[in-house]
């Protein structure tokens, strides 16, 4: 969450949808950024023997998979594609529909 508000002022004015983590609390500077909903799944990972979170930020090109714990950012992957990744899209409006608005 730390980074979304770090993102935030760069996010202003793009075309975009926000899946916050289970439990996020939707607030107005983040509507005012473009539709927001909550997963209604814990998504987590065994980083180092320990549950972390994750999450992604998905471009046209470029997708970054982000590890993280409580503030601090444990891993970032990234894969960069040739050609849009439409692929993509479905299994992110899956999650949209699934998460609560």
């Amino acid at each position: 969450m730390t980074l979304l508000d770090e993102l935030k002022p760069l996010l202003k004015g793009k075309d975009l949808k926000v899946i916050l983590p289970l439990g996020s609390s939707v607030t107005e500077d983040l509507r005012e950024l473009g539709p927001v909903a909550v997963t209604k799944a814990r998504i987590y990972v065994e980083f180092d023997g320990e549950e972390a979170n994750t999450g992604s930020v998905a471009f046209a090109d470029a997708v970054f998979n982000i590890t993280w714990k409580n503030d601090r950012i444990l891993q970032v992957s990234s894969m960069e594609y040739s050609k849009c990744v439409k692929c993509l899209r479905g299994t992110f409006e899956g999650a949209w529909r699934y998460a609560k608005k």
